[in-house]
């Protein structure tokens, strides 16, 4: 069994099991307590997802994660920002999808889907790409040839040409723009 260098704790953060008894429950009530809550899952599934998220969870992951994950994903909700899994983000993407494309037509947008890409470079662009895919930043490091740190670096500048906040952003955008 490895032993970590330094001990996995998140001041502020409540991680709740999903799957037990009265889980829901408990993330309602810690919630409403203004204590910041993250479900850990055994099985990534879309009905557990909404059930955890509508109960107040601000992240949701599968609970063997590496220590790694669960670092990153506690300093993201610790941050304000949320944490889901890349393979149901592309799928409520999916589900949205209908949704925002009836939006669309009633707010017609005068910036076409070749604007935006034009504002991106190549790389960008496939970066983009391969987030909309779902694939995390270590995947598309493999995918591209790149590092994980111009991966990031990339998105960055994607977020900040694009205006998006986040990769749920940019993947509604991205939606929004039928560039997928």
């Amino acid at each position: 069994m490895e032993l970590l260098a330094e001990p996995f704790v998140q001041p502020g953060l409540i991680w709740i099991l999903t799957g037990i008894p009265g889980w829901e429950a408990q993330i309602q009530h810690l919630t409403a307590q203004g204590h910041t809550v993250v479900a850990l899952t055994r099985r990534p599934q879309m009905d557990e997802l909404r059930l955890a998220l509508t109960a107040g969870a601000r992240g949701y992951l599968e609970a063997l994660s590496s220590h790694h994950i669960l670092s990153q994903a506690a300093q993201t909700i610790s941050a304000g920002g949320m944490w889901l899994p890349a393979e149901l983000v592309t799928h409520m993407i999916g589900l949205l999808s209908p949704i925002m494309e009836k939006n669309a037509s009633v707010n017609q947008d005068t910036t076409t889907a070749s604007g935006v890409l034009e504002r991106l470079t190549g790389r960008e662009r496939e970066v983009v790409h391969e987030v909309l895919k779902g694939s995390s930043n270590k995947r598309i490091a493999l995918a591209l040839n790149i590092t994980e740190r111009t991966v990031k670096a990339h998105l960055s500048s994607v977020f900040e040409k694009l205006g998006a906040r986040d990769r749920m952003h940019l993947m509604l955008l991205a939606r929004e723009q039928e560039l997928c």
